[in-house]
This record gives C-alpha cells, structure tokens and sequence, in this order.
C-alpha cells in the first residue's frame, strides 16, 4: 500500500486497497461455489463439496479481512501507519495461505 512521505496512506491508494480485497473475496467465493456445485450435473462428490466449502470459508475470510482494514482505514483517518495497524491482515493472509496450501496438498487433482 504506497504511502505520503509522512507514511500516511493516500486516500486513493486506500480505496483501490479496499475494491482488490472485495475483488478478491468474491472471487473466492464464486470458485468455491463452482466447486461445491460442480461444472457436471449430479451426483454430486463429496470431496467437490468439502473443497467448495473450504474455499467458501476462505472467500469469507478473505472479504472480512478486506472490509474491518477498510474501516479501520477510514476510521485512523490521516494518521501514520505503524506496524501494529498491518499485524491483523498479515496474520489473516497467513492463515488463508496456510489453508489454501493445506487444501492444495489434500486434494492434488
């Protein structure tokens, strides 16, 4: 997220931080909805389901994650960004990448 010279974030930069977290988490969630659907009409398969459904989660997370920074964005106002303020999304990409490799690694195909 590009910063002033002062390591405040500009207002637009913070905007386009916030429609690429939305992006993300709907993107995310329609995949996991493809899944769990399946691109073949029934019977349905378990393992699509459970995948689908983690993905769903992950989409979930993702898009909470993007809408409390944004509030929390708006809410500093033009305050200076310290570390502390980017612990919470880092910690949630961590988990979302952590499953996402666990996933990966459970169902290769």
């Amino acid at each position: 997220m590009p910063f002033d010279p002062e390591g405040r974030v500009r207002e637009s930069d913070a905007e386009r931080t916030d429609l690429a977290w939305n992006r993300s988490g709907l993107s995310l969630l329609a995949l996991g909805a493809v899944i769990m659907r399946g691109l073949s009409k029934p019977p349905f398969v378990t393992r699509n389901l459970a995948l689908g459904a983690c993905i769903l989660g992950l989409g979930a997370l993702v898009w909470a994650l993007g809408a409390w920074h944004a509030r929390r964005v708006r809410r500093l106002g033009n305050r200076p960004t310290r570390m502390i303020d980017l612990v919470p999304v880092t910690v949630g990409v961590a988990i979302v990448g952590f499953v996402a490799f666990v996933v990966a690694a459970r169902f290769p195909n």
